[in-house]
């Protein structure tokens, strides 16, 4: 049986993130889509060592348990810097796990110090135009020049690349080897000559992501991590990271927004009351398996694929929340932008992150057993 009951150093820590947070942000950072005041926001988190903050101490982290770091993702979301729209959350949340597990020593201390400062922004070069869901048939190339690799092709739906000093990339360096055994992990630092970005502008205007072209780019040997055909298991690594990280996060967000629908629907409508408590329901219980997962990883289980089954839940009952706070907002003549906008954002979560069909297909077969179809 699962305790929700915060332990008494749980409480303390909550109590002082929430002090700290509410006398170190400043009101102009709070809930801002700039990205440079998202990213003064995770420079006052890495003064403080909020950073990085389940990273072990001999990498410069505060070797901080996952309960205590899921507690400061929920009070940072609920003051509007979500660890979701950190712009270090590329390097912080997923490339320094990967670092520390693969990397050499000379990777990890080149990348992880200026990485936990939030000086070093990273993007991440796995999709493709061929390759979304598919991401073992990534078709950029890796080719060895002798004292040097060169990359080529392109990535698409990089967020944040045209702010970005670094990627970490998934490409192809062997032509005739196996499926996955013929990829590698590879960082590219992005000032090099022969890398183009052009962003892509989204339905609300916004162009966070970016399509990026790389050209005969210079690659040191040294920045391959691993062994070049072990991208894809080290890949794994990183993607297990991205979907475990954050719920409470996005849990405290969507609390604030169906707190901000309740005030718009009609208590005569029996039928949008329904639907708000379903999906207040739905939040409590994608709020619960996080911290399941959270005490799991404190206890140093294997999270399996609950990871999925969260990213699932999560995804598909916001765009739910989203879908009745635009009809409401609509039928009410009130507040129509703010959910417009919303609902247009939320499209995309059912499919980055892990699309909801692979999600799907994961739990099926590896958590239920079903047979493949």
């Amino acid at each position: 049986m699962m305790d929700l009951h915060e332990k008494a150093e749980e409480q303390r820590f909550r109590s002082e993130a929430r002090d700290w947070l509410a006398e170190a942000i400043p009101e102009s950072l709070r809930g801002s889509d700039r990205f440079e005041d998202r990213l003064a926001a995770d420079r006052l988190l890495a003064e403080r060592g909020f950073l990085g903050f389940t990273w072990p101490v001999e990498f410069g982290g505060a070797g901080a348990s996952p309960a205590l770091a899921a507690i400061l993702d929920e009070e940072r979301a609920r003051i509007g810097i979500p660890t979701s729209g950190s712009p270090s959350r590329f390097g912080v949340n997923l490339l320094g796990p990967t670092l520390m597990r693969h990397g050499t020593i000379e990777q990890q201390r080149a990348f992880l110090p200026p990485i936990l400062r939030a000086e070093q922004i990273w993007c991440q070069g796995f999709s493709e135009p061929e390759a979304g869901s598919d991401l073992a048939n990534v078709q950029c190339t890796l080719t060895d020049r002798g004292d040097h690799l060169a990359l080529d092709g392109s990535k698409i739906w990089t967020t944040q690349a045209h702010e970005a000093d670094w990627c970490f990339a998934l490409v192809r360096s062997d032509l005739e080897a196996p499926r996955h055994r013929n990829l590698s992990y590879v960082l590219v630092e992005m000032n090099r000559p022969g890398i183009e970005i052009q962003p892509l502008v989204q339905l609300t205007g916004a162009a966070e992501f970016t399509q990026v072209f790389f050209d005969d780019v210079k690659i040191e040997v040294g920045n391959v991590v691993g062994a070049p055909g072990e991208g894809w298991r080290i890949a794994m690594t990183t993607l297990s990271a991205e979907r475990t990280y954050s719920q409470l996060s996005r849990y405290s967000q969507y609390v604030r927004q169906l707190e901000r629908l309740a005030g718009l629907v009609d208590v005569a409508d029996g039928g949008a009351l329904e639907e708000l408590g379903r999906i207040r329901a739905h939040l409590t219980g994608v709020r619960n398996l996080s911290l399941k997962i959270a005490s799991m990883a404190t206890a140093g289980d294997d999270v399996g694929t609950l990871a999925s089954v969260t990213k699932l839940w999560w995804s598909t009952t916001h765009q739910r929340l989203v879908d009745l706070g635009y009809r409401t907002a609509v039928a009410r003549g009130t507040d129509e932008d703010y959910w417009y906008r919303l609902w247009l954002e939320a499209r995309g979560e059912t499919i980055y992150a892990g699309a909801s069909q692979i999600q799907r297909n994961i739990i099926a077969e590896r958590r239920l057993g079903l047979p493949r179809s």
